[in-house]
């Protein structure tokens, strides 16, 4: 009678079993590419937001990056959205000014980063 193994791992466990041996079954490691510049952003901190400053509608914004919005009342629950620096915190359509934004952490523009920017 011949003996099917499903792989080599297989054979090599079913060979040790014998042997009176346990392979350890050890995680794989998937190795991610090597991004340019070292995987390092250059212009974005990344830094969390400072003590959950809020900021109103018509303020403006003082940095790049995904906001907490929270509204007045009950029409909507809290959402994120990315703001980008020096436009202005918009009204809500339903709580109007009353509508509040929180920085959860900065983030860069796309065409703001140096290898995307676009040519002026």
């Amino acid at each position: 009678m011949k003996t099917v193994y499903k792989s080599t791992a297989h054979l090599m466990n079913m060979q040790t079993r014998r042997q009176g041996l346990w392979l350890e079954e050890r995680p794989l490691r998937r190795r991610l590419p090597k991004l340019k510049g070292g995987g390092k952003s250059r212009s974005h901190s990344g830094e969390q937001g400072r003590g959950g400053q809020i900021f109103g509608a018509g303020e403006t914004v003082k940095q790049t990056g995904i906001y907490e919005v929270v509204h007045d009342g009950e029409h909507r629950s809290a959402h994120e959205v990315v703001m980008l620096r020096d436009d202005a915190f918009p009204p809500c359509d339903t709580c109007n000014a009353r509508v509040r934004f929180r920085l959860i952490r900065t983030a860069p523009y796309i065409f703001q980063d140096e290898d995307f920017e676009e040519p002026e």
